[in-house]
C-alpha cells in the first residue's frame, strides 16, 4: 500500500513539475504581478534588498526539485538512493531542451536551471539515503530493558 500511495503521489508531482516547466509561460498576469510587486516591495528596504528575481528564482528551482530526488529514492532500495540525483539531472536536461527546442520564444534554457534542479534533487536524494536510514535504524533497536536471549 505504501508504495502504491507513493507511486501516486509521484505521479501527481510529475504532472505539476510538467506543468511549471513545459508550458509557454511559467505565470499568469496576476501572478506575475504579484510576484513584481512583492520584489518591489522588498527591494524598498534595507533588510529585504537581497531579495531579488534571480534568487527567488533559484530557490524555487531547488525547492521545486526536492521531491524528484526523494521520490525515486524511496521507491527504490536504499542502497540505490543516489539515482534521484541522477533522474533529477536528466529531467532537468529533458526540460531544458524541450524549452530551448519548443518554448524559445516564451522560455529560455538557463545552465543555471540545471545546476539548481540537481542541487535540489541532490538534497532530496541525499535527505533520504543519509537521513532517514539513520533515524529507522534507531526506532528498530530494542528498548533498553527488554528482554533478549542469551545465548
Amino acid at each position: 500500500m505504501r508504495r502504491a500511495v507513493l507511486l501516486l503521489l509521484t505521479l501527481a508531482y510529475l504532472a505539476g513539475v510538467a506543468w511549471m516547466t513545459l508550458r509557454p509561460s511559467v505565470y499568469d498576469a496576476n501572478t506575475g504581478a504579484l510576484l513584481w510587486r512583492a520584489l518591489d516591495l522588498f527591494a524598498r528596504h534595507d533588510e529585504t534588498s537581497w531579495i531579488t528575481f534571480a534568487r527567488v528564482e533559484a530557490a524555487a528551482n531547488v525547492a521545486m526539485f526536492v521531491p524528484m530526488g526523494m521520490f525515486p529514492a524511496l521507491l527504490l532500495p536504499r542502497r540505490f538512493w543516489w539515482v534521484g540525483i541522477l533522474v533529477g539531472f536528466a529531467a532537468t536536461v529533458g526540460i531544458e531542451t524541450y524549452q530551448a527546442t519548443y518554448l524559445s520564444a516564451t522560455r529560455f534554457s538557463d545552465p543555471q536551471d540545471l545546476v539548481m534542479n540537481t542541487l535540489g534533487a541532490a538534497i532530496g536524494a541525499a535527505f533520504v539515503g543519509l537521513v532517514l536510514p539513520r533515524r529507522r535504524r534507531g526506532r528498530s533497536r530494542p528498548r533498553q530493558g527488554s528482554a533478549s536471549p542469551v545465548w
